[in-house]
């Protein structure tokens, strides 16, 4: 006896599985400001980067969702042979009602390492500042991690962790420790930061 095959399919909307979903767009226009200064002694480099970025969703661009989203970047570097000494800090401003994926995360593998991001925020948050210092010799590096991500209206909590890790290129593996009353939950990552 041959043996049949049926295949179907059925479509349904998305509309029509959950009806109390709806959709919305955020169409948003998007501009940057970027700085970069170089300077070379005889014996070391040091790089200063600055950056801002403004997203800006409204009814003019027929977004159903009007928010505008700052974020400011600051990095300084500086380079005396295998030594690097790295300060950079970020901060980030919602006004509005942004989509989930415009909201400000800390707690992955270049921020707030060590800390996850479910843990600080869920959701994300429509406020945040970070900074990192790291000191790097050869591929071996060690950095301080603190900030904070939370809603306007809502108190601030700001979180620190530590670690060393090994950093070749965009390979890297480092242990964190995110710094906390009473235990302590180290972390191991392994990754590439682009």
């Amino acid at each position: 006896k041959p043996l049949r095959l049926s295949v179907g399919a059925s479509f349904e909307s998305f509309q029509d599985q959950y009806p109390a979903a709806h959709s919305e767009s955020a169409n948003a226009a998007v501009s940057s400001l970027r700085y970069h200064q170089r300077t070379e002694g005889s014996d070391s480099l040091q790089d200063f980067d600055a950056g801002y970025d403004l997203r800006l969703a409204s009814k003019a661009l027929h977004s159903d969702l009007a928010y505008s989203r700052h974020h400011w970047e600051f990095r300084y570097t500086l380079t005396r042979g295998k030594q690097v000494f790295i300060d950079d800090m970020t901060a980030g401003m919602i006004t509005g009602q942004a989509p989930l994926y415009e909201r400000f995360v800390l707690g992955n593998s270049s921020t707030l390492r060590g800390w996850n991001k479910f843990d600080l925020d869920p959701l994300g948050g429509n406020r945040m500042v970070h900074n990192t210092v790291e000191y790097r010799y050869g591929s071996f590096q060690i950095f301080y991690d603190s900030g904070a991500v939370w809603d306007s209206g809502q108190g601030v909590e700001a979180r620190s962790s530590a670690g060393v890790g090994l950093r070749q290129g965009a390979f890297s593996a480092s242990i964190a420790f995110p710094l906390r009353e009473g235990r302590i939950d180290p972390i191991f990552m392994l990754g590439m930061n682009y």
